[in-house]
């Protein structure tokens, strides 16, 4: 009986009145200011990370300026939906103004409240029965209820709260306006105090307001700590609420991120990255099945996976290690949606995100903190007065420290005008990512790969939008786009590189194991020049020579050698490559002077023209497949290629495994 949940059954008419009633509702109350800034559950424009970095910053502030720790008590309200009373409710909407018709229509609402249980044994319902507590869980109006109903939980607490460092001093004696008690998400509490006494004093008062409302404290979910001090200290003590103890505890997950006493992000991001392990342990054999497409596992790790590990990112975001260790996990991931190893060294993880369509990591987690930063003024909780008033003191914090990096990264006139625009925070994001992303690709150590350079001059880019999206068109040759993909970023060894590694033995190193001939094995040796593969004209009709061709313009381009001719050619070149990929049908006439003039076709011709059923990457998926089939099947038995019999079977197994393995 823990956990069950209890939902509101009423008609779609009576939803819609109550959500209409609800808007004019929560429209007076955000205009006239009647929730306090500690609230911000079920309220526009507010969230889980915004409530978490006000925590942290009012935090290091005071510990940055002035060295004191801070005191803390989270307190979770056990079925706090459920408990609420509906006369003490309707007294307190009373009290708040709302009267007349529209408290009739909330009376008349609860007023016919009856409820039955359905037993798993018998497979019956009880007799219904009415019930006077608890709000309607499903009915639109139940959160904004929620939060006017416990709205004055803090509201005796502020004499012991914390003072918030930066912020300017009242000018009223004795004045409590700068002072933070706790904040609130929900059912979701947190107590801040200077001192030890004052936390005391702060329970007892939530404690004895809780017990008038008759609401119940979990104290299984609360927790006492200290933040920037020794735990110790709160040890020794005995915490209670409302007759209950309260553990001690030296981390506590709050709203989904982890915090330790210490407020450190690599923890955050280490607990981050131990539970998405635990989802992709769940989900590895989804997302390893080549027979389902891949534009399916790709919405799974989009949609699932990647939210989960980047969650509270707006808080230890800009910072490239944290980046760095996010990417290992999630290189991992798209690692086996492309059906490789996840330690395959020879992919190239610029081409694996592009051709996947993922910006990376580093983008992602920037952009989110840039984001908050310039949504912060706007919102209605202490968030907005910190982002207003920015600490002067040497010692960097959150809202600091992100102003810094952005006019780092972007120039004090760039922030100036996305600051102004009327979507500044979308902008923001927005251009961050595109910034980082940008400089991910182009800079950086993983960028200087021959894979990486191969996939940016052959323009594979352009191409890998294409596969990602064909992929529910084509669903029976998901195995072969899931190799023809695979290839493109690297993630298939060849012969000659697994014998020079020692997962072969030495023949192979120069030696075909389609056509057997003693030509070392390379993609360029497949698609033209293998004896096996002669038959499929489709491949050796001239394409792979035109996308060699054009990679030779390309470069001449680039060095401004190319004439008006040639110019032409690349062009024509492009369309007749883009109409073959895209609808099977390949039409290409070379000039008489050009290049590939010079190098014929088979049939002793510069003209190239035929047609099939499917696109051409589809040919080239079921092609590629069938030949890592074969060759797989010969690497599996090369007893005949070596002197040595107990050798080769050493390597077969070992060729075996890697071969699964990529």
């Amino acid at each position: 009986m823990n956990n069950y949940r209890g939902i509101s059954l009423i008609s779609t008419i009576v939803k819609l009145l109550s959500a209409i009633v609800t808007n004019r509702i929560r429209y007076a109350v955000e205009k006239d200011n009647v929730l306090v800034r500690e609230q911000a559950g079920f309220r526009t424009r507010e969230e889980c990370a915004a409530q978490v970095i006000a925590l942290v910053e009012c935090v290091q502030r005071r510990w940055n300026k002035e060295m004191r720790p801070t005191y803390a008590c989270f307190i979770n309200l056990r079925k706090a939906f459920d408990r609420v009373p509906h006369e003490a409710f309707f007294r307190k909407l009373e009290s708040l103004g709302i009267r007349g018709r529209c408290l009739e229509f909330y009376r008349g609402l609860y007023r016919s409240s009856w409820t039955q249980v359905s037993s798993r044994i018998s497979d019956t319902l009880s007799p219904a029965f009415p019930f006077c507590r608890g709000v309607r869980q499903g009915d639109p109006s139940s959160p904004l209820l929620f939060d006017l109903f416990i709205n004055d939980l803090l509201g005796q607490c502020r004499p012991f709260g914390i003072r918030v460092v930066g912020l300017p001093e009242s000018t009223m004696v004795g004045s409590t306006e700068n002072r933070l008690p706790g904040l609130i998400f929900a059912d979701d509490v947190v107590l801040l105090s200077p001192s030890r006494h004052c936390l005391e004093a702060s329970m007892r008062k939530v404690s004895e307001y809780l017990t008038q409302l008759e609401m119940e404290v979990g104290a299984s979910k609360c927790g006492v700590t200290l933040f920037h001090g020794c735990v110790d200290k709160v040890r020794g003590r005995q915490w209670q609420s409302q007759g209950k103890d309260i553990p001690v505890v030296e981390e506590y997950r709050y709203l989904g991120i982890d915090l330790n006493c210490n407020l450190d992000e690599g923890f955050t991001v280490r607990r981050q990255i131990q539970r998405y392990r635990q989802k992709l342990h769940m989900a590895t054999p989804f997302l390893r099945n080549g027979r389902i497409p891949m534009d399916l596992r790709l919405r799974v790790v989009k949609s699932c996976l990647l939210p989960s590990l980047i969650w509270g990112s707006e808080w230890w975001g800009m910072h490239q290690l944290h980046a760095k260790r996010l990417s290992l996990v999630l290189n991992q991931t798209l690692r086996m949606v492309v059906g490789v190893h996840t330690k395959h060294t020879g992919v190239s993880i610029p081409a694996l995100y592009t051709e996947l369509g993922i910006p990376s990591v580093e983008s992602l987690i920037s952009g989110r903190r840039a984001r908050l930063w310039a949504k912060g003024p706007s919102m209605r909780t202490w968030i907005c007065n910190l982002c207003q008033w920015i600490p002067t003191f040497r010692k960097g914090t959150w809202v600091k420290n992100t102003k810094a990096w952005l006019l780092r990264r972007l120039g004090s006139l760039a922030v100036r005008e996305i600051e102004r625009s009327p979507r500044g925070s979308k902008t923001l994001q927005r251009t961050v990512q595109q910034v980082i992303h940008h400089k991910w690709l182009t800079t950086g150590k993983m960028t200087q790969t021959n894979t990486w350079q191969e996939y940016c001059q052959y323009a594979l880019q352009s191409g890998s939008a294409l596969l990602r999206d064909s992929s529910l068109d084509y669903p029976e040759y998901s195995k072969s786009l899931q190799w023809l993909m695979r290839i493109r970023v690297g993630g298939w060894s060849s012969c000659s590189r697994l014998a020079r590694i020692g997962i072969l033995g030495e023949p192979w190193k120069t030696l075909c194991p389609c056509c057997l001939s003693n030509v070392p094995e390379s993609l360029n040796h497949f698609l033209c020049e293998c004896a096996r593969w002669a038959r499929r004209g489709w491949v050796s009709l001239g394409l792979w020579r035109c996308c060699l061709l054009k990679s030779q313009l390309s470069l001449m381009e680039d060095s401004n050698g190319i004439t008006v001719e040639e110019m032409q050619e690349k062009k024509a070149l492009d369309e007749a490559i883009h109409r073959w990929w895209t609808t099977g049908e390949f039409t290409y006439q070379a000039c008489s002077n050009s290049m590939l003039a010079a190098q014929e076709s088979d049939n002793g011709s510069s003209q190239c023209w035929y047609r099939t059923d499917l696109p051409g990457f589809i040919l080239v998926g079921q092609f590629l497949e069938e030949v890592m089939s074969i060759r797989m099947s010969v690497i599996d038995n090369p007893r005949r290629f070596s002197s040595d019999s107990s050798d080769v079977t050493t390597t077969s197994q070992r060729a075996e495994g890697y071969g699964k393995a990529t």
